[in-house]
């Protein structure tokens, strides 16, 4: 892997390299000295996911005690230490097939563009899901006479000093539409601020007028273990909901989708609200970065 990506943009005015393995953005203009940038995804960082993340956090906690009960483990204060820091420990473990799913997708969409090293169809997976994502992908494809036109395209903008990878520009439909490819088990709106700030990017620096956006999900687990992971969420809504005297209405398990396409701009107006929400975003990260305690000491 070289050791950066050299993309020239705004008919060379702008310079921006890309560090693949530590994920840092340098940008010149105008051949001034390359200085550190940040990505669409460090702003829409700012974005609370504390409620998603501490029902993520209670699932994994219980999961391992339940584990050293069955186990015949006895519980004490060192094993309910472990408990607690296990989202940490197993958050770089946990098999993410959405992510496998998503790098075949990569490879097959470079050999449909004729980039060089991609001379054939990427082989398919040897896994149900694998299996069943990518034909999902590729019957979504041909539904929707999908032409791709570029993939994994540094994007830049000039006017707001933000910069990203985008994942798609394709024509879906015969519209022209930006995308991006998701791992998880459901699709968040920070999606819309993302695809918004790229495509607003990409045209800022002579695209063409995007017609649309679309996000593209693949599950990180398989059935069984969607299913599972489900069924403990489902038992500790209900003990919070017993614990603090609540009416608990038990909720239908949505049904596993290991790919899912959603368009996201059905009103002509979303572009626009989303990109205000993501330069919203940049605000309140510089207000953040700039008032924080933590990271100023005394001088907040």
């Amino acid at each position: 892997m070289a050791e950066f990506i050299l993309k020239e943009l705004y008919k060379g005015k702008v310079q921006i390299k890309f560090y693949p393995i530590s994920h840092q953005y340098w940008v010149s203009i105008n051949g001034s000295p390359f200085k550190r940038g940040k990505g669409v995804t460090t702003y829409i960082g700012i974005k609370d996911k504390s409620i998603a993340l501490g029902k993520w956090q209670q699932q994994v906690t219980v999961d391992y005690l339940i584990k050293q009960i069955e186990a015949g483990v006895k519980i004490d204060i060192e094993k309910a230490l472990e408990a607690v820091i296990q989202c940490d420990v197993q958050k770089d473990e946990a098999a993410d097939i959405g992510k496998t799913i998503h790098e075949w997708c990569e490879k097959y969409i470079r050999y449909k563009l004729k980039q060089p090293g991609f001379k054939k169809t990427p082989a398919m997976l040897d896994f149900a899901e694998g299996k069943q994502g990518i034909k999902s992908f590729l019957a979504w494809e041909k539904e929707h006479k999908v032409k791709f036109i570029s993939t994994e395209e540094i994007v830049y903008s000039l006017k707001h000093d933000y910069m990203g990878i985008e994942d798609l520009v394709f024509e879906v439909d015969g519209l022209l539409c930006d995308g991006d490819f998701k791992t998880s088990n459901g699709l968040y709106n920070g999606v819309r601020a993302q695809t918004a700030a790229y495509a607003k990017a990409r045209m800022e620096d002579g695209g063409k007028k995007t017609q649309g956006r679309w996000a593209i999900r693949f599950s990180k687990y398989n059935r069984k273990e969607y299913i599972r992971r489900e069924e403990r969420k489902a038992e500790i809504y209900r003990m919070i909901a017993k614990i603090k005297g609540w009416n608990y209405t038990e909720k239908t398990i949505k049904p596993y989708e290991v790919f899912e396409a959603k368009f996201l701009d059905d009103d002509k107006t979303y572009l626009d609200r989303d990109f205000q929400a993501f330069l919203n975003m940049m605000d309140l990260y510089s207000w953040d970065q700039a008032t924080d305690p933590y990271l100023q000491g005394v001088n907040w």
